[in-house]
């Protein structure tokens, strides 16, 4: 994302550029941001002053809402009857954002699952609001009775694969969502932020964190904020007409009040009134936020659920079962060469074994998984050790059948106990670690569990 106004050849900010910026005149048209929320109102209440200057720049602009807020608040009386009413919420707030995004000038709005924002082939569904509970040391966790379509429960490579489906479908030269606690911990926050940014590395898109809170830094930390490169911040008083006619859509969420000095102020529903701010601040994320150690441990089970693990162990176990029984068959194969018996079907049985195992280590990053794979081998190369009815075995006491009993076993050996390389760039060059303690992304580096507790990285 690149300020209002402008139209560089790289998106990419540059480095030791100016971190605030204001609404400039000229075109955009090559600059196309996606912004990625997870309930209606986010997306005006976080990031609508720089929707609104992005569109007056000609840049375009769509905007993706995760669920439809069936769990939020409802603040007027006179909507009490949507009060408890989950489904007549979650149409109200429909219409909602539809009306708060005419007010900016947003025509580019997409509901995560629905067929502009769904995988290919798969039929649409509605991710709903997870919800959340105030913890003790006031920020938001997760409700302990998550419902099973809630955003936080769906799997995690499905809600990848339906916003890379919006990716693939507007090419943005940007992606903006939350930082790694979501503004506040909110559960759906957190999923939206660890979705946004593996999507933004697998289209090679720059990724930009809503600073929240930015506008009230002050001393020593507005100071650090004004002085990060990373840094962009937007003047956004030129909207804030426009904000403050988007907010009023959204009675059932907020309250916009008048504020001493003729500002404009938002009541939320635990009391808090903010004044709108006259900025909104981002910072770009140029790696993930992670370090080399969590990337090495990091494995395709920790993105799946119960079911999906389960799964994936399973066929990792019928794949040894599988191939076990082929090299059984084969290991005892010969070829004459030069008139020497080869042990081609051996060869060509270890070969295939290692082939497997390897291939499952390297695909989910898991020794379990490979474990798995490396038993059904053992299994079924030791149930054909013995002797059938007849007193005949598959694998005889000889070279060809000793080697092909505890071959694959120092092969799974190996693999297993091979450490897994760092991640490395696309010039294959090792990826540098996370930024030290002391760096402004330090305090920040350890991946956030989603509701379900499952660190998304």
């Amino acid at each position: 994302m690149t300020p209002p106004g402008t139209a560089p050849a790289d998106p990419r900010p540059a480095p030791g550029a100016s971190s605030t910026t204001a609404p400039a005149s000229g075109p955009a048209a090559r600059e196309h941001v996606l912004l990625v929320h997870a309930h209606p109102d986010d997306e005006t209440i976080t990031t609508g002053g720089t929707i609104a200057s992005l569109l007056d720049s000609g840049a375009q602009v769509t905007v993706v809402t995760c669920t439809r807020g069936e769990l939020g608040e409802v603040l007027p009386d006179d909507l009490a009857r949507l009060r408890g009413d989950e489904a007549g919420l979650a149409v109200h707030r429909e219409g909602e954002i539809v009306e708060a995004l005419r007010e900016l000038g947003v025509r580019d709005h997409r509901f995560l699952g629905d067929p502009a924002a769904r995988t290919a082939g798969l039929p649409s569904r509605a991710y709903r609001d997870s919800g959340m509970v105030w913890r003790s040391d006031g920020v938001a966790g997760p409700t302990p009775d998550l419902h099973p379509q809630a955003f936080c429960a769906a799997e995690f490579g499905e809600i990848v694969s339906d916003l890379q489906a919006v990716v693939d479908s507007v090419r943005p030269t940007a992606i903006v969502s939350y930082d790694e606690d979501g503004g506040y911990h909110h559960p759906d926050h957190v999923r939206a932020n660890r979705a946004a940014v593996r999507v933004a590395r697998l289209a090679e898109v720059p990724f930009f964190a809503v600073i929240a809170g930015a506008d009230q830094a002050t001393g020593a930390e507005a100071e650090a904020l004004a002085a990060d490169a990373t840094v962009t911040t937007v003047d956004v008083r030129a909207t804030t007409p426009r904000r403050v006619a988007a907010l009023r859509r959204y009675r059932t969420q907020l309250e916009v009040v008048d504020l001493p000095g003729g500002r404009a102020g938002v009541r939320y529903p635990h009391g808090a009134v903010d004044p709108l701010p006259d900025t909104e601040s981002f910072r770009a994320v140029p790696e993930p936020v992670r370090t080399v150690d969590a990337a090495a441990t990091t494995s395709e089970l920790a993105e799946m659920t119960l079911g999906g693990r389960l799964g994936t162990l399973a066929l990792a176990l019928a794949a040894g079962v599988v191939f076990g029984a082929i090299g059984t068959v084969a290991h005892q194969g010969t070829t004459s060469v030069a008139g020497v018996d080869a042990p081609v079907g051996l060869v060509l049985s270890l070969v295939m074994a290692a082939a497997l195992l390897v291939g499952f280590r390297l695909v989910f990053r898991s020794r379990l998984v490979t474990t798995m794979t490396a038993l059904g081998l053992l299994l079924t190369a030791g149930v054909f050790s013995q002797p059938g009815a007849g007193g005949s075995a598959l694998v005889p006491a000889n070279l060809a059948g000793l080697v092909w009993s505890f071959g694959p076993l120092l092969i799974a050996m190996v693999v297993i106990a091979w450490p897994t390389l760092p991640p490395r760039d696309a010039t294959g060059a090792p990826t540098p670690p996370a930024p030290p303690a002391s760096s402004p992304l330090g305090d920040r580096m350890e991946p956030l569990p989603d509701a379900k507790g499952t660190p998304q990285t």
